[in-house]
């Protein structure tokens, strides 16, 4: 029970934080996409493919060893252990990051020759972000392993704040491209700086040593597999912008998948919370004791996206001109695909997070391989085709094949085997019908058809919790840590 309210009360702070940022981040597409053109957009979506690319390079997966060896450690009581397993993972962070920062600079200029739209001092202002975030996410892997969730929340909206605000302030300046990559660059320092000053005393002082081997033969996996999640995260955009080499395509794309981030808030949340938690459970108890956590995950996540994607997916051209403008609406099939690719995405999701927990990363690098292996079929077929839409049906691919993959690994280290629930695709498909019936029936202003979806939807959800109660006791437990004190009753109200 202590590791349930745990998890319950992380993963609180930690759907706050997503939730928080994802309004950040919606807020500064909307305005961003209002003072700069699609063709930019597009620019902007390159930079951060860079950073994201550097980041993951260069970090060697030391943040989820941290994690990892910090939790268990502390599991068994052995803190000395944690903090030195901690220290050395900052050696080899530096000791891999810091010359590929200074050989990236050099060779920038010729990089911005692939880039259209980024020069090289771009590239330079994206590279010092990536390097910055390298050390936050280490210090956040230490956070995790110390279940600090608040601190983790902080950590990550202080980045979100500071780096989008900045970024749009800029860019309405007048200085537009330049003005959001310097805006990130500025989000990324201050989320160093308050993570160095929260992490002070945390871990106490040791002179014990820790094996950089453990600490790579537990990482290296993990590394080969956040190279495949970049390529999973990137490749559609990337392959989509090398065969039509059209920016503005290229930034509405972007705009739509980042449009369905908002589906995956608690799964996702679920999953970094799930991570400490499973390895906490198996360090205490073994593998099968942490079976009935992950479970309830699993329920409690497709309980929370299926009708949200659904419904989604149904409203999308009316959703993108509301958020982005009528220029963006083109991209409304391809929302509404990656809307319901956002279902299987989620729970591959959760099973690489409690795949990592239980010390299974081999399965996890597999798996990213078959699913990045489908994507690129996909997207070289598709993308021709049908442009943004063969990209995000990629993307629902890759996530299926991924899926597949790490659930037979899951079923042999957990004993799980997942189970189907009439009530779960009914509660799910209710919901999202009377909207996709609206959408192509009815003739309104966007706002008013909007604002009935909304209405629509939000009345359908609690009337069929109330009449199916797809929850069980457990997840309506955990749903009560979740929430702030002046909700609990309307939940309570809803769910019972």
């Amino acid at each position: 029970m202590f590791l349930v309210k745990k998890a319950a009360v992380g993963t609180g702070y930690i759907t706050l934080m997503s939730g928080i940022n994802l309004g950040i981040s919606f807020v500064f597409y909307i305005t961003i996409a209002r003072i700069l053109t699609p063709d930019e957009i597009g620019s902007i979506s390159l930079l951060l493919l860079l950073i994201a690319a550097f980041s993951t390079l260069t970090s060697l997966a030391l943040n989820s060893a941290a994690t990892k060896y910090i939790s268990e450690y502390s599991g068994m009581r052995r803190f000395e252990k944690a903090s030195a397993a901690f220290r050395e993972g900052v050696k080899l962070l530096s000791a891999v990051a810091l010359p590929s920062f200074v050989f990236m600079i050099i060779i920038s200029p010729h990089l911005a020759t692939l880039m259209a739209g980024v020069d090289a001092p771009l590239i330079s202002m994206a590279l010092a972000a990536g390097l910055i975030l390298n050390y936050t996410t280490i210090l956040g892997g230490a956070f995790y392993g110390l279940f600090l969730y608040s601190s983790v929340a902080i950590q990550n909206i202080i980045f979100a704040a500071f780096g989008r605000f900045s970024a749009v302030a800029l860019a309405n300046l007048g200085l537009r491209v330049y003005g959001v990559a310097l805006g990130i660059l500025i989000g990324a320092l201050a989320c160093l700086i308050y993570s160095i000053l929260a992490f002070r005393g945390r871990l106490q002082r040791t002179r014990d040593l820790f094996p950089a081997r453990s600490l790579l033969s537990y990482s290296t996996p993990l590394y080969v597999a956040n190279i495949i999640v970049l390529a999973q995260g990137w490749l559609d955009l990337a392959v989509l912008y090398s065969i039509t080499a059209d920016l503005p395509t290229v930034g509405i794309y972007y705009l739509v998948v980042s449009s369905t981030a908002v589906l995956t808030l608690l799964p996702s949340s679920l999953s970094q919370v799930l991570f400490p938690t499973i390895s906490y459970k198996i360090g205490e108890s073994g593998p099968e004791s942490a079976r009935e956590i992950f479970e309830n995950s699993v329920h409690l996540s497709l309980l929370v996206i299926m009708p949200i994607s659904f419904a989604l997916a149904a409203m999308a051209p009316t959703a993108l001109t509301i958020a982005y403008g009528a220029k963006y609406s083109a991209g409304s099939t391809a929302l509404a695909v990656a809307a319901l690719g956002a279902i299987p995405l989620a729970i591959y999701t959760i099973l690489v997070y409690t795949l990592q927990a239980a010390g299974s990363t081999r399965p996890v690098a597999l798996a990213g391989v078959l699913a990045v292996s489908a994507e690129l079929v996909t997207l070289l077929w598709a993308v021709p085709i049908l442009s943004g839409v063969g990209a995000a049906l990629a993307r629902f691919v890759m996530a299926s094949a991924g899926l597949a993959l790490c659930y037979m690994a899951i079923r042999s280290k957990l004993k799980y085997g997942l189970r189907g629930d009439w009530r779960l695709l009914t509660y799910a498909c209710l919901s999202a019908i009377p909207i996709f019936v609206i959408e192509r029936t009815i003739n309104l202003d966007v706002l008013t058809k909007g604002l009935m979806e909304l209405i629509i939807f939000v009345f359908l959800t609690v009337l069929l919790l109330k009449i199916l109660k797809p929850f069980n006791d457990t997840e309506k437990h955990i749903i009560e840590h979740l929430l702030p004190k002046n909700l609990k009753r309307i939940a309570l109200l809803i769910l019972r």
